[in-house]
């Protein structure tokens, strides 16, 4: 079973009640696999948008779905990856601040 790291929860929960909203962008090809594990971490009620899809779904498509859903601008959302080429998809696509986790 996959784990948080030991601060991940609190984060979220600090975020969540300074009003900061967070939201997960995800290509995965296995979606309930995926909320199932969000679930029995005890962290999936905590993001305003869940966009998780198949691999063959672009970054850029679950960014322009997570801003039509939560209409918060491009410009106002962070964005943390560890694969470069999301990195690199991202950039050219939006104002994002982007972080990479290599």
């Amino acid at each position: 079973m996959p784990c948080l790291y030991p601060d991940v929860k609190g984060i979220l929960y600090a975020l969540k009640d300074k009003g900061i909203d967070v939201a997960i962008a995800s290509r995965s090809s296995t979606l309930e696999i995926a909320k199932t594990i969000l679930d029995k971490l005890g962290i999936q009620s905590l993001f305003v948008a869940q966009e998780i899809f198949s691999s063959v779904t672009h970054k850029t498509e679950l960014f322009q779905r997570i801003h039509n859903k939560t209409k918060i601008p491009y410009t106002d959302m962070l964005f943390f990856d560890n694969e470069h080429r999301n990195i690199i998809a991202v950039k050219f696509s939006h104002h994002l601040l982007l972080f990479s986790f290599f």
